[in-house]
């Protein structure tokens, strides 16, 4: 097993290469979600750095089998928002991302206006800038009903002085025959969407096809090529990730997402490991080695995080949504 491990890091070693390049000015939009299983810690991140946040947006609001919609949002995280003046975007999912909830609201009108209605008083009650739908796992069959839906919002949160967004699960062609598409992907028409809100944010994260990080460079660039005639730069807010993904090696096999630095600075504390970095990927890597078994964990850190800013930075994108609070090295933060 010893001699497993130590082949494995000598090839990964072999593509690495430092430093990656940094920048000092960045101005493009930083928006920050916050996620109900983190949020301690994301509270906590904001209260350090409130003032590198421009958009908070927190996935509180879920719409419910029934089809109203439930408030998640703890009396602590909007304490907070109000205590530090954020301005605050919040998110609408369908429970679960179950796929039945978000198409029997898209074929029932009444439900839909219903939510509408609820996102308006909501909004101004509460003083939210605006709203994001974050709506997954639709069907591709549904992307005409699906784009009828967010034209239909945006109209309305625009009268009402709310601005409207999108978070897209990200492809790179027109049709395939995977569940990716099948589910995920093929209901957005990205050029519709992008025209009747005020921005999009591009989920350019969990390559499906991905046998190591959930986000590499070329992934991304893949994404960015396919929408550059469908979402104008001014109207993108790149996804960026803020967690890893841990695979074992023999069998190699992911068995762990959405695990954030945290969690990698106990296991470098506790545990003897190899890393490094990758910059044709975009993506740093710790290998360690426990009860038999060798682990690989693909994860974000301040380097990776700094080669996608520019990314967002050369392509003048408008900035970028970054999932999520408590998950990220703290090392970006300098970065911003």
């Amino acid at each position: 097993m010893k001699t497993r491990f130590f082949i494995f890091s000598a090839f990964l070693s072999a593509l690495i290469i430092f430093p990656a390049q940094t920048f000092a000015e960045f101005k493009q939009e930083r928006l920050f979600y916050t996620s109900p299983s983190k949020e301690k810690q994301g509270i906590a991140d904001i209260k350090k750095n409130y003032q590198k946040i421009d958009i908070l947006a927190p996935q509180v609001y879920i719409v419910l089998p029934n089809l109203t919609v439930k408030n998640q949002m703890t009396a602590e995280l909007y304490k907070t928002i109000q205590d530090y003046n954020l301005k605050t975007m919040p998110l609408l999912a369908n429970d679960g991302f179950n796929q039945k909830v978000i198409h029997d609201l898209l074929i029932s009108e009444t439900a839909q206006n219903n939510i509408i209605d609820y996102l308006v008083k909501e909004g101004k009650e509460k003083k939210y800038i605006g709203w994001q739908f974050d709506f997954e796992n639709i069907n591709y069959k549904d992307k005409d009903l699906f784009s009828v839906f967010i034209e239909k919002t945006a109209k309305k949160l625009h009268e009402n002085g709310m601005i409207f967004s999108v978070a897209a699960v990200a492809r790179i062609t027109d049709y395939e025959n995977t569940d990716h598409f099948l589910n995920w992907a093929g209901a957005f028409d990205y050029k519709r969407i992008a025209e009747a809100v005020d921005f999009v944010s591009l989920m350019t994260y969990d390559d499906p096809n991905s046998l190591g990080p959930a986000s590499s460079i070329p992934f991304i660039n893949s994404v960015l090529a396919y929408v550059k005639d469908k979402i104008p730069a001014e109207k993108l807010s790149m996804g960026i990730p803020l967690y890893y993904w841990g695979w074992t090696i023999s069998p190699y096999k992911r068995i762990r997402s959405g695990s954030g630095y945290s969690r990698l600075s106990m296991i470098m504390q506790s545990t003897p490991y190899l890393s490094g970095f990758i910059p044709s990927l975009g993506t740093a890597w710790l290998a360690y080695s426990y009860k038999n078994f060798v682990y690989l964990l693909w994860h974000e850190n301040g380097q990776s995080f700094d080669l996608k800013l520019n990314i967002v930075k050369q392509n003048n994108f408008r900035g970028f949504s970054a999932w999520a609070l408590g998950d990220e090295d703290p090392a970006l933060w300098n970065l911003i």
